[in-house]
């Protein structure tokens, strides 16, 4: 029954981690998109769309981060806890909450050049 269980127990969380990487992935024309208007990026319009670009991806890492968070607690929890999956999932979770930060800081980068307060020249991005 334990065994059981345990197969439950992860094919469930396979099938969250699968369908939420689903909704995280990124088409290669959308990529090819960014990369195109990163490099041609003159006006307004299109530096609000790559912070718009940004802060999808911004808001997908955070949604990563909590999950991966959920996934420490759940194994934390567990009768025999699994500390190496707990310390996984927590560092896991810090690194996409570092890229969320990151995304905003880029995409607040990309609104102040369209609004002529940010100096783009000092930005990689």
């Amino acid at each position: 029954m334990k065994n059981l269980h345990l197969i439950l127990t992860i094919f469930v969380l396979s099938m969250l981690v699968v369908s939420l990487m689903g909704g995280l992935s990124t088409n290669a024309a959308e990529e090819e998109d960014i990369i195109v208007l990163i490099e041609t990026a003159e006006t307004p319009e299109d530096h609000i769309k790559i912070a718009e670009y940004y802060e999808v991806q911004a808001a997908q890492m955070e949604k990563m981060s909590k999950m991966h968070e959920t996934m420490g607690e759940t194994y934390a929890k567990r009768s025999k806890p699994m500390s190496g999956m707990t310390d996984h999932c927590s560092k896991l979770s810090d690194k996409n909450s570092e890229s969320a930060e990151a995304y905003k800081s880029m995409a607040k980068h990309h609104r102040g050049m369209a609004e002529g307060t940010d100096d783009h020249d000092s930005h990689q991005h």
